[in-house]
């Protein structure tokens, strides 16, 4: 039981540094990169909206604590 909580636990937090990259990727692309002037203001608005998406997901992702099994078998108790 507590190698399933640990591998969604993994999973999870996988899943968190791949948001944050994206994340990353998309605030660097918003500020650096020359050829985001060329878009028209919408796809820039677009770009910073997916990259803050990531970043609060991530995050959720990163302190959401695991399913507490015990508790499910002891409220059967009762």
């Amino acid at each position: 039981m507590t190698a399933v909580i640990q591998s969604t636990m993994v999973r999870q937090r996988v899943l968190a540094v791949l948001l944050f990259l994206i994340a990353l990727g998309a605030l660097a692309a918003s500020h650096t990169f020359p050829f985001l002037d060329d878009l028209p203001e919408l796809a820039e608005s677009a770009i910073a909206f997916l990259g803050a998406a990531c970043l609060l997901t991530g995050v959720w992702l990163w302190l959401r604590k695991p399913p507490n099994r015990s508790s499910h078998s002891a409220g059967d108790g009762g």
